[in-house]
């Protein structure tokens, strides 16, 4: 909503001038991007640019003015919460709707179906809705509820037999079938299309998403043409919206503008400074023929022809950026105000939040908290949301070095140690994949010991997760948030072989120990399994002798599973094998087990959601069982806080916000929580009606979640762990690049390991 406040064009002229100038010296450093807000008047507002940091390649704000949007929460009706999400909507008379739905637990098909409307500030329940019996004389499960611009409301759902139908819903409760035969399987489909969304114009015309095009039908029912738009993976993707004359959506990386006269393109524009870090991004128009954008990053506005993003609403600052909710619906209000409903990952459990312009709250919280890391993590990103809510005059920066699956370099790290050793940097640093241990000796962490002691004294932690990282001296510098163990899967004798390097080497069986996978992978799995055995407990170092011996037994384990150092294409759809590398090398095995490839399959399990094919290997194999290797564990969402940190207590704050229940308790798919309570609120969730299958070649397998006792089992084994296993990236690209000679046969291993020792011999000394 930018608007030009009266009296004032010469200075905002003024403003933009300076604002572009900023833009064209930071171009080299990734571009710009403005925030604005409405003004008292409601005719324009004051701006800050934002310009990326060439090191953490986020935004750091040049204050502005005063104002920003508050965010409320917006009480629901109570009989809702067990209720799961349909669809939000303006319906008759510009109203909002929310459409809910009761449903069978197995299952998920729809038992009752409830429409609320939004009058004078609360929700109320429309009792007289006839959509309901419609729909359940129908015996259609409801999916989504439209207010087409033609005035007419219309519903879609699928049958017993999963076939989609689109119903136009009449006054008096009668109903008429709309494209009756474009839902029906395609020849050799089971299934036809169920669309994640459609659309009906003011003429009648019908806009149907598909996963990647929309097809658009005249009132008729003839097909008139279709528009191509990107498919993010998730069937409920649902990117776009529809004018009377144009569709908006995201294609090919762009927002782009289709012509609903011919479906050409008339229009496209970048949007990548307002992506985020997910796919996930809401698009509606402002009725003047612009664009809002909806997602973690906030609420973003982009005028019609415009090629500049103003971001309206920080996310960071409200439940935009948190990760434990997905956004349903989004609505703009009556006076440049927002709704959003999010729910947790599944479609109950909903919440409603309101965003409105406050000119008193200051732009920026005073206090800006900085958060460092390599990579994009959700367990901080949840805290980030979290402590800011609870912490209104604190605003928390988180800062990646990288994003979107980019690769982390030596250059960024280096960057990073010059930055802390000159008493600079983040205040949290978030240690995964930096090298703590020479933090910790060159003093650029403090001791966090107090937070860690004052959270296992609470008698909430899993304190055999924490214990590890206590030093000599009883010092703390690093606290994990997340953890994950390897499991291993198989028949006693092999799970016996695991114990030591030498049992590795010599095992002998009918089929490999291990699944064949590329040489790196081995090395670093092998690296985890038996780091305890390989590396100085205080130092990191690894001595040469137990170089020699682990660099043989990964040839050994390689030779007979039929490892290589990289795998040609027809060598990859053989064996269902790739040069994909993992950081831990653990592919996830328990599959190969299953196919009797290999005598023993492993898993990396960071939470219940992995453990439901093993669960369900082992339960085809009675013969088989479950081990943990040894007491090790793998940390993660590693803490800590620098030393130099302006703001050392709101730091360790922020820590003890991380381990929190509130936070903890979230499943983001980065480990198991480190808090005992959450852990066990893990253990007792039921998810009914999920299911995942996993196929390739001839072989096929699907599973449930996993059941009460299995789950308990897992969370004893993690209960059981003492022994953190971290390794040093750098130590661990020197052993990949010194051996590869010796895999592929060009080498001794003598050599191999002499070579190995002079570089970590160097990089110990730096």
């Amino acid at each position: 909503m930018k608007v030009i406040k009266k009296n004032s064009k010469n200075r905002l002229m003024r403003g933009a001038a300076w604002g572009l100038a900023i833009c064209l010296i930071m171009s080299a450093l990734g571009g710009c991007r403005k925030k604005t807000g409405p003004s008292e008047d409601g005719t324009g507002g004051e701006s800050q640019t934002q310009v990326r940091s060439p090191i953490y390649g986020q935004n750091e704000t040049q204050i502005g003015a005063m104002g920003r949007y508050g965010e409320t929460k917006v009480q629901l009706p109570q009989n809702i919460e067990e209720q799961s999400f349909i669809q939000f909507i303006r319906g008759k008379n510009d109203r909002m709707e929310l459409y809910t739905a009761e449903r069978v637990p197995d299952t998920g098909t729809v038992l009752e179906t409830f429409r609320y409307v939004y009058e004078d500030g609360s929700w109320q329940q429309d009792q007289d809705w006839a959509g309901n019996q419609a729909m359940k004389d129908l015996e259609i499960s409801l999916t989504d509820i439209v207010f087409g611009m033609d005035g007419n409301y219309y519903a879609g759902g699928t049958d017993r037999d999963y076939s989609y139908h689109l119903f136009r819903l009449e006054g008096d409760g009668s109903v008429q079938e709309l494209l009756k035969d474009e839902f029906k399987p395609k020849n050799g489909q089971e299934y036809g299309l169920v669309p994640p969304k459609f659309e009906v114009l003011e003429d009648g015309r019908t806009a149907v998403y598909d996963y990647r095009e929309v097809v658009l039908y005249d009132a008729s029912g003839k097909r008139l043409f279709a528009m191509a738009k990107d498919f993010s993976g998730d069937t409920r993707d649902s990117r776009g919206f529809c004018t009377n004359d144009e569709f908006v959506t995201v294609y090919e990386g762009e927002i782009v503008r289709y012509s609903l006269q011919d479906g050409t393109i008339v229009e496209n524009m970048d949007y990548s400074e307002i992506q985020g870090s997910r796919e996930t991004v809401k698009l509606l128009g402002d009725g003047s023929g612009g664009i809002y954008a909806v997602n973690e990053i906030g609420v973003s506005h982009s005028n019609k022809g415009g090629t500049l993003w103003e971001i309206l609403i920080d996310g960071t600052l409200n439940h935009l950026a948190m990760r434990s909710l997905i956004l349903r619906g989004f609505l703009e209000g009556d006076n440049r105000d927002f709704y959003g409903v999010f729910t947790g990952s599944g479609t109950t459990g909903m919440e409603m939040f309101h965003y409105e312009y406050d000119p008193d709250l200051e732009t920026v919280p005073p206090l800006t908290l900085t958060v460092y890391s390599l990579k994009d993590n959700s367990t901080v990103r949840q805290a980030a949301s979290l402590f800011q809510s609870e912490h209104p005059n604190v605003r928390v920066e988180v800062r990646t070095a990288v994003e979107n699956g980019g690769t982390v370099t030596e250059e960024m790290i280096q960057g990073l140690n010059t930055e802390l050793l000159s008493g600079k940097g983040a205040d949290i640093l978030i240690l995964d994949g930096l090298p703590a241990r020479s933090y910790i000796e060159k003093g650029i962490l403090m001791d966090i010991s107090d937070v860690v002691e004052a959270a296992e004294g609470s008698g909430e932690m899993l304190n055999n997760l924490l214990d590890g990282f206590k030093e000599k001296d009883e010092a703390m510098y690093q606290v994990p948030a997340r953890a994950a163990f390897p499991l291993l899967i198989g028949e006693q004798e092999a799970l016996q072989a695991y114990f030591s390097l030498e049992t590795m080497a010599n095992y002998q069986g009918e089929e490999p120990l291990m699944r064949i996978t590329n040489y790196e992978n081995l090395l670093r799995e092998i690296a985890h399994l038996r780091h305890e055995e390989l590396f100085d407990p205080e130092s990191g170092v690894i001595e040469r002798d137990n170089l020699v011996q682990y660099l043989e037994t990964v040839k050994t384990i390689g030779d007979a599973n039929g490892s290589k150092t990289i795998f040609s294409e027809e060598e990859g759809e053989k064996y269902f094998v790739s040069n994909y590398v993992l950081p831990n090398g653990i592919l996830g095995s328990a599959t190969e087990y299953d196919r009797g490839v290999c005598s023993s399959g492993i898993e990396y399990l960071d939470g219940y959601w992995e453990l439901c094919v093993a669960a369900e290997v082992r339960n085809r194999h009675p013969e088989s069982k479950f081990m943990t290797a040894g007491k090790i564990y793998l940390p993660s969402v590693m803490a800590g806080i620098n030393s130099s940190a302006a703001h050392k207590e709101e730091a360790k704050q922020f820590i003890r916000c991380l381990l929190s229940y509130e936070v903890q308790k979230e499943d983001l798919s980065d480990g198991f929580p480190v808090n005992k309570r959450a852990l066990q609120s893990w253990a007792e969730t039921e998810r009914e009606g999920f299911s995942v299958g996993v196929g390739y070649g001839d072989y096929s397998i699907s599973a449930q979640w996993p059941g009460a006792e299995v789950r308990q089992e897992i969370m004893d084994m993690l209960k059981e762990l003492t022994v953190p296993v971290t390794v040093d990236e750098t130590v661990m690209k020197m052993i990949v690049e010194g051996s590869r000679n010796y895999y592929d046969n060009k080498e001794t291993v003598q050599q191999a390991a002499d070579g190995i020792m002079r570089k970590l011999s160097i990089y110990m000394t730096e």
